[in-house]
């Protein structure tokens, strides 16, 4: 992972967070009632989007991965959030486990 974008897109997944609750207010404020299970989908989308267009790339560093396919990966990660992206930069240095073999 390419330390250098990350504080990059955990500011445009913030933004992300901030854009999508203020967007959300007045629907929460007109019905109060209304289920907003939904939400985390907007976000996702929304933040993919600003991923998108922002041109970040978190994998850029990974030799022989396609600069789509990172820029792909970067955006669903800014639309999952900033825990998202702390998740997956906690998790860079753990081993995989070793195949099995049949």
């Amino acid at each position: 992972m390419n330390d250098s974008v990350f504080p990059l897109a955990v500011l445009l997944a913030v933004v992300n967070r901030a854009l999508v609750d203020y967007l959300s207010a007045p629907i929460k404020q007109r019905f109060p009632d209304h289920d907003l299970w939904y939400l985390v989908y907007v976000a996702f989308v929304i933040g993919g989007m600003i991923g998108w267009v922002s041109s970040v790339n978190l994998f850029s560093l990974i030799p022989g991965m396609p600069l789509v396919l990172g820029r792909i990966l970067t955006a669903a990660c800014i639309g999952g959030g900033a825990n998202l992206l702390h998740d997956v930069a906690k998790r860079r240095s753990d081993t995989l486990p070793e195949p099995e073999t049949p």
